[in-house]
């Protein structure tokens, strides 16, 4: 505007103060009008305006030496200027008074152009700007963080100049060009920084901190993640976009070449936000709250990677805030979706089964009421793609000190496959076990059916092989009867076996109380045994260490379970073999019998399987032994009927050591 102004000519003064009158205060000064009385050629209204606002009549009422002024611009042909200060109705006023030279065509001084801008409103904004300023730099040293007063107008100049040339994204533009960092480094000064910025980059002084600053970066080794790196352009960017302040956190280097994590806070002050002249920088280091950061994320990814893989949800329910919270992983396993979820408390149990919403609360209740602090509940979810869904629900109860609770967490895991595995293996067992008392009854039903012709068989056989009606015309008669009678005997003991280990799973064995003489049964059995073993030339010792032992047991019972191995033992030995039977004392709170024998015994391994029902081992002379196989599962079964328990001892070629143990309460002395 004041260039055009010293173009124009005195005789368009008048309509140069009308045009620039409307934007501020104007007057035109005819050259010729160059006494002591100079007069207005012309005046715009807003000039007018103003003088009448401050309420006086012309300028030289304020302006002192105002005609002086205006004579050395007519005599010099130089623009002149003056910020005046006065007080008008009790408040401070601030003018600024530009002179103009006016010039013909000839270029000769022909007059000149006064321009009055009330400037209070600026010159009280700069006032308080520079109050802050000496406030601002008083305590500047104080600071007990680490601060930077800096000038970034030139940085502010390189960043206008890039976007004149269409380049909007400043970041990617030096990453690109990282020699660009030369200029917008040069272009942000640090002037000044306090002790403990020294003390933060572990500098020696002051001096040498602003210089390490203000050092142009090494292109060479430039690192986007460290120096001037991508987080200080990003901050320039943020700047430049019209922000004033920027926290930033990242990793520098102090002056000794350590690493540190720092928190920066770089705010542009007040009145310098079109030039970036004043720039404040405060600087925390945080490197030991980030290692604490560092290491609580790692032990959190460990522990939610523990949790994902063992496929368990997490929840915790804040009673007071009758908050739940629900993890991701719980709201995948219950059918609320992949993320996790925050509700109220009551919400928590709507995605239990409708028949197993009510059960589970009070299953609950009731676990809370007798004080339990960790328990698990197992129930039906919301059936999934049509299909039962079930989990396990795992509780952890945490109390305050008057005994209330006031939260709960714990963790779900589907258990929908472990049901189901279990309702096949119920399924299963309840028709295996359907099965064998089909079968248990089915042969204890046809007891006598077997019996009755076996019995008949016995009868006739041993008849014709006594010759009781009459001599046999041929000797051979005699010798088949005799093996007819051996036969069905065998038979009628294999019947007896099954029948017994029938009865025994059909749990229709029931032990009597018997009180007998324990030394007269054992002599019992040893002498029914005593035909079987002279053929083979055994003997069988007895050393009972009692002769007044009585036993409370099942009599017959306890006979079949001496029979049954002394059958055994007798079978498996040898010719001129060994075969005894000992014990009657209590060892360790047990009434011990010993049946033991020197035959061709058996593997410790076998032992598991002679015991199992129809389990026979060896082979060779062992498979072509006769017998059921059944003797040691019955002997295992009765000594259990009993309260008692049943041990064997063998090696292969050496011989069979069975160890009864009968409670000591079923002994008594005669």
């Amino acid at each position: 505007m004041a260039k055009n102004i010293k173009n124009r000519s005195s005789d368009d003064a008048a309509e140069t103060g009308a045009v620039i009158g409307e934007s501020g205060f104007c007057a035109a000064i005819p050259l010729e009008h160059r006494g002591p009385d100079l007069a207005l050629l012309h005046r715009t209204p807003g000039f007018e305006a103003m003088l009448q606002g401050f309420g006086i009549g012309s300028l030289e009422e304020i302006v002192q030496g105002y005609f002086s002024l205006l004579k050395s611009v007519l005599t010099s042909g130089e623009v002149r200027n003056r910020n005046i200060q006065a007080e008008f109705a009790g408040y401070q006023r601030f003018l600024r008074i530009d002179v103009y030279p006016c010039r013909d065509p000839e270029q000769r001084i022909s007059g000149v152009s006064v321009v009055a801008t009330d400037n209070t409103a600026t010159a009280r904004r700069e006032s308080a700007i520079l109050r802050n300023l000496e406030l601002e730099r008083s305590r500047f040293d104080d600071y007990p963080v680490a601060t930077t007063d800096e000038d970034w107008t030139g940085v502010r100049r390189v960043l206008e100049r890039l976007k004149r040339d269409g380049h909007t994204d400043i970041p990617a533009y030096v990453r690109a060009n990282p020699e660009i960092l030369i200029d917008l480094v040069d272009g942000a000064r640090v002037v000044d920084l306090n002790e403990a910025a020294v003390r933060t980059y572990n500098a020696p002084d002051k001096r040498a901190l602003i210089e390490r600053f203000n050092q142009q970066p090494d292109l060479s080794t430039y690192n986007p993640e460290t120096g001037y790196s991508d987080i200080f352009v990003e901050l320039l960017a943020r700047f430049f976009d019209g922000e004033t302040k920027a926290v930033i956190e990242g990793w520098d280097k102090t002056f000794d070449g350590q690493d540190v994590y720092l928190r920066t806070s770089t705010s542009i002050m007040p009145g310098f936000e079109e030039n970036w002249g004043w720039v404040l920088q405060t600087v925390e280091d945080i490197t030991d709250r980030k290692e604490i950061e560092d290491q609580l994320r790692k032990v959190q990814e460990r522990y939610e990677l523990a949790v994902e893989g063992a496929r368990d949800g997490l929840w915790d329910w804040h009673l007071a805030g009758n908050e739940f919270f629900a993890s991701a992983q719980m709201c995948r396993t219950v059918g609320w979706g992949n993320e996790s979820r925050i509700m109220p408390g009551r919400e928590s149990f709507a995605y239990i089964h409708p028949e197993h919403r009510k059960p589970a609360r009070r299953a609950l209740m009731r676990k809370l009421r007798d004080g339990a602090d960790g328990f698990s509940l197992e129930y039906r979810i919301m059936d999934r793609d049509g299909s039962p869904a079930w989990v396990a629900n795992h509780f952890k109860i945490v109390r305050d000190a008057a005994g209330q609770i006031v939260r709960m967490a714990g963790s779900v895991t589907e258990v929908t496959a472990r049901k189901i595995h279990e309702d096949e293996l119920r399924a299963a067992k309840e028709q295996a076990e359907f099965a064998n008392r089909a079968k248990s009854e089915f042969l204890a039903n046809m007891s006598h059916e077997l019996r009755t012709p076996l019995n008949a068989i016995l009868g006739f056989s041993q008849t014709i092989s006594a010759e009781m009606f009459g001599a046999l015309s041929n000797p051979r008669y005699k010798e088949y009867a005799g093996d007819i009678h051996g036969s069905a005997v065998h038979l009628l003991e294999l019947i007896n076996d099954i029948l017994d280990m029938a009865k025994i799973e059909a749990n229709e064995f029931i032990v009597s109380e018997d009180l007998f003489d324990a030394n007269s049964a054992i002599s019992r059995c040893v002498r029914f045994m005593s035909e079987r073993a002279s053929r083979k030339r055994i003997e069988i010792a007895v050393s009972i260490a009692e002769t007044g032992l009585a036993m409370e047991a099942d009599q017959r019972m306890f006979r079949q379970i001496l029979l049954n191995l002394l059958s055994n033992a007798v079978k498996f030995t040898e010719e001129g073999g060994k075969v005894w039977i000992e014990g009657g004392e209590i060892i360790d709170g047990f009434l011990e019998f010993r049946i033991g024998d020197t035959g061709i015994g058996m593997a410790p391994g076998d032992i598991e399987v002679a015991l199992t029902p129809f389990g026979q081992v060896g082979r060779g002379r062992l498979v072509a032994q006769e017998g059921s196989g059944l003797g040691l599962s019955i002997v295992s079964r009765l000594m259990d009927l009993h309260g008692g328990a049943l041990r064997i001892d063998s090696e292969a070629g050496r011989g069979t050591l069975v160890t009864l143990r009968f409670p000591e309460a079923r002994s008594r002395q005669i």
